[in-house]
């Protein structure tokens, strides 16, 4: 009876209820986990980028990598925006939305006053209830 619970739990309050292919890389894998178990907590990939650049790049050439991945499933962006974050320099953040399930994934550029130290990017999913209200359920 417990595992029966916890199938239907997952089932119905997951932004992904059908099965798919198998991940080809990580970045995918991290996308459908957040994804699939919908709890509306951000998993932060610190070492996503290879490489740091020296400038925070302009908005018309920013990229995100998990923002390119939901794409790849079909995800629609429905809001952006940019600003400082607390424990760095800038922040952006991007939400995007396919059928009931909205992710939103952010950028971070955590940086000292000469450099960038370190560039994340972060990935919360959740199920919205009513899309006439954009009510979420956490």
């Amino acid at each position: 009876m417990k595992y029966i619970v916890i199938f239907v739990s997952v089932f119905l309050f997951s932004c992904n209820n059908k099965q798919q292919n198998q991940p080809k890389n990580f970045n995918e894998k991290i996308v459908d986990f957040a994804i699939e178990n919908s709890n509306d907590k951000f998993i932060e990939l610190p070492n996503l980028y290879d490489s740091l650049s020296k400038n925070i790049v302009n908005d018309n050439t920013e990229k995100l990598i998990l923002v390119q991945t939901l794409k790849n499933k079909s995800f629609k962006v429905i809001n952006w925006g940019r600003g400082n974050h607390p424990l760095g320099s800038r922040i952006v953040s991007i939400t995007l939305k396919k059928d009931s399930c909205e992710c939103e994934v952010d950028k971070i550029y955590y940086s000292s006053i000469d450099s960038i130290d370190n560039v994340s990017e972060r990935i919360k999913c959740y199920k919205v209830l009513d899309k006439s209200k954009g009510l979420q359920q956490n």
